[in-house]
């Protein structure tokens, strides 16, 4: 019966614990405005990405004959679902998760659409064959053959796609970095679910990163007349799609012209 009593006071204390601790993480974070504007801002890139892929995808049905033989065409809805499950996976206070995610995004698009260059014209088949024998596995030094839709940032571009997939390999693979992270946050008390505005904004900045870069990839692959087209007929006349404020997508658009 002892035993029993102190069991019992026990889970008393740390549900009293979490309650107390929920509580204050409502009033403190939770319900402040920086805190709502940093999830209205992961809705609004989110669905402003997808948004765009999924143009990509519908005009592409103009010239189907020659899409169907495309990768970047072929992973759009890959894309679209990895984009709601990372905003899923954020919203619930988990971070490190869509980190992975992000990276092996950044991997994937980037082969592809090397692959639809190197064999323009081809057959899926030829180009997964291509994939299997010619594109090195869980490696990113394949960029270096992209020859990106803007000459004068190239070098920009390679290193900053390298930058971006060598930093989350900290999340991908056991690292210090990941957990002093984890560490840190512990002892702050942020552990899952309770994650600060500043967490949820370093994480917004880095999916913003990873789906301009992404978006630039995707548009290239679709070509400069189609991706023409989709800006003049839909993304230009929407002036809060977020990704005209991107790094990359305004001097891919500029070149369009």
């Amino acid at each position: 019966m002892e035993e029993n009593s102190v069991l019992t006071e026990l889970r008393a204390r740390v549900q009293q614990a979490m309650a107390e601790k929920d509580e204050r993480f409502k009033e403190e974070v939770f319900q402040t405005e920086p805190y709502r504007n940093e999830l209205k801002y992961l809705k609004k890139i989110t669905f402003d990405y997808i948004h765009a892929l999924q143009m990509v995808a519908i005009y592409s049905t103009r010239a189907k004959e020659i899409y169907d033989e495309f990768l970047t065409i072929h992973v759009i809805d890959e894309l679209i679902e990895s984009a709601i499950g990372v905003m899923s996976l954020v919203e619930s206070g988990i971070h490190n998760m869509p980190k992975r995610e992000l990276r092996y995004l950044i991997e994937l698009v980037t082969k592809y659409v090397i692959i639809d260059y190197a064999l323009m014209g081809d057959s899926l088949d030829n180009k997964k064959q291509y994939l299997l024998d010619e594109i090195p596995k869980s490696s990113i030094t394949v960029i270096d053959r992209y020859a990106t839709p803007f000459a004068a940032r190239q070098t920009e571009f390679r290193n900053e796609v390298k930058d971006f997939f060598y930093k989350a390999c900290a999340y991908v693979h056991p690292s210090k970095k990941q957990l002093d992270e984890q560490i840190r946050n512990r002892r702050n008390g942020h552990t899952m679910g309770y994650e600060s505005t500043a967490m949820l904004s370093d994480i917004n900045k880095l999916i913003f990163r990873a789906y301009d870069m992404i978006l630039v990839m995707i548009f290239h692959g679709f070509g400069p007349s189609m991706s023409k087209d989709v800006f003049e007929q839909m993304l230009d006349n929407d002036k809060t799609w977020k990704y005209h404020k991107g790094k990359y997508i305004p001097t891919f658009r500029k070149d369009l012209n």
